[in-house]
């Protein structure tokens, strides 16, 4: 657990609907003195409330690939190791960094997205990884979820700024039965909205979620904090894939 002063093609969904209130006078069968009538038809959009699909990576590559400076397999995004000095690469078509505290992001273009990304835990028992979000170009004040090994396994939800981690919320014990029963892998989510509410789910399943304060929207939820991908504290292992970066 981290302690103070120690120490995240496009694609746009719509469908046309059909929708046919009646049939036309030849297929209308009469009823006794009512004389049958063409009811029109209209063609009409209908929003499907999927996400706009921003970017998406599966690095798949050779082994050792660097990913720094690397173009996403979709949307045309560019990885940045944050903060620099890291270092971030392709292991068995995955992503994987062994360095402690690092992030692979790409600018999202908006402080307000949803991050999601598989982990494979390649059976580490000791790991706290995930996402970060409304991230600066410096790495000095960021959001952050992550899934770790504390407590037998717990999602947290964190910030980061002047030089100080502070602890949103958390949900602990995800695995009583100790964390070597914990899943192979799971898919993370992590959203910032416009209305400052920060969330985190596991698998589609909401697990925390908190409000920015007022102080931390105007630190966060601009157009310098707007990076965002895979986090680590720690690895040990731990390796990502399956990225991709939505609005909303």
């Amino acid at each position: 657990m981290k302690r103070a002063g120690h120490r995240i093609a496009l694609i746009a969904l719509a469908v046309g609907t059909t929708v046919v209130f009646g049939a036309s006078a030849a297929d209308a069968k009469p009823l006794g003195g009512i004389t049958s009538a063409t009811i029109s038809a209209s063609t009409q959009s209908a929003a499907t409330g999927a996400p706009t699909v921003l970017a998406y990576e599966n690095f798949t590559g050779a082994n050792g690939t660097n990913l720094n400076g690397a173009t996403t397999d979709g949307g045309g995004k560019t990885w940045s190791v944050n903060p620099t000095g890291g270092a971030w690469t392709i292991q068995g078509n995955a992503a994987r960094s062994t360095t402690a505290n690092t992030s692979l992001v790409i600018d999202a273009g908006s402080p307000s997205d949803t991050a999601v990304v598989t982990l494979f835990r390649n059976g580490a028992t000791t790991f706290d990884a995930g996402l970060t979000i409304n991230r600066n170009a410096a790495g000095t004040q960021f959001l952050t979820a992550e899934w770790t090994s504390t407590a037998n396994g717990s999602l947290e939800l964190w910030k980061f700024t002047g030089g100080a981690w502070t602890e949103y919320t958390a949900v602990t014990n995800l695995y009583p039965g100790g964390i070597g029963t914990a899943p192979a892998s799971i898919v993370l989510s992590l959203s910032s909205t416009t209305g400052g509410v920060l969330s985190a789910s596991i698998n589609g399943v909401p697990v925390v979620s908190t409000t920015l304060s007022a102080g931390d929207q105007t630190t966060f939820k601009n157009a310098t904090h707007q990076l965002a991908g895979p986090y680590q504290w720690t690895s040990n292992g731990i390796t990502f894939d399956d990225f991709h970066l939505d609005n909303p």
